[in-house]
């Protein structure tokens, strides 16, 4: 498990997911945006509550990890 996972603004966890290769791919009920990441013959579609004023550090490992993200990657991407 990756350490040092920080609490992030929900605009700074989407630019990190970018910078990972997911993309928006439209908007939820209420607060949250559907993003999606396509690899191999996969694809992983998560919500991400955009309401939020802080994401905390369980919550942002949670969306990494249901993305598909490596420890490797999720460290490659908090750098």
């Amino acid at each position: 498990m990756p350490k040092n996972i920080p609490s992030l603004k929900p605009r700074e966890l989407v630019r990190l997911l970018e910078k990972g290769g997911c993309s928006f791919f439209r908007e939820g009920k209420g607060d949250h945006s559907i993003y999606i990441r396509i690899f191999g013959n996969q694809k992983r579609v998560v919500p991400i509550d955009m309401g939020a004023r802080e994401l905390s550090p369980p919550y942002v490992l949670r969306i990494f990890r249901q993305f598909g993200f490596t420890d490797n990657e999720i460290g490659l991407l908090l750098k």
